[in-house]
């Protein structure tokens, strides 16, 4: 009885640990990914081009706002602190454990090595280099049809305040 409790308490013990160690294992393939991706960088620029798009003053645009002079120096010096929340909070440094878990326990071994394998290869390497240009020109596309919709969206917003007036 006790060498079955024994070899049962062993192998128990060998199976946990090799479970940690899967988990451990992916969690650095999944960080590699994230290396090889530079998901660092892109969150950098993706996070500087919303920066740049709120405080461009496309949201005003399409609802048809102009703001006096002195109130664009309020809503900038308010977009500014309203940018470094935004940047603190998303801070890779603070993301990356949440993605490599995701990550990690999203994608087998098996897949985070043919991942791997595919952001070590020219292709790879190409859609990581080219990715940064693909979201500014599809960033472009957006604003465009966003324009194209802008007076919709203007006379919709119009009609809404209509209708939210109180009645007199």
């Amino acid at each position: 009885m006790k060498l079955t409790s024994s070899i049962a308490i062993t192998v128990l013990c060998c199976a946990g640990s090799a479970a940690y160690a899967d988990d451990a294992s992916r969690a650095a393939k999944a960080e590699e990914f994230m290396r090889l991706a530079k998901m660092d960088e892109m969150l950098r620029q993706t996070l500087k081009m919303v920066s740049e798009q709120t405080k461009s003053g496309v949201l005003q645009q399409m609802m048809g706002v102009k703001l006096p002079p002195e109130k664009e120096k309020e809503v900038a010096a308010f977009q500014d602190k309203v940018a470094a929340v935004i940047a603190d909070v998303f801070a890779w440094e603070k993301l990356k454990p949440a993605y490599v878990k995701l990550y990690a326990e999203e994608f087998s071994d098996q897949e985070l090595d043919g991942i791997i394998a595919f952001y070590k290869s020219p292709s790879g390497q190409a859609m990581v280099a080219k990715t940064p240009s693909l979201m500014t020109k599809a960033t472009t596309v957006v604003q465009a049809r966003m324009a194209e919709a802008q007076p919709q969206l203007q006379k919709l917003m119009r009609e809404f305040a209509e209708q939210s007036k109180p009645a007199q």
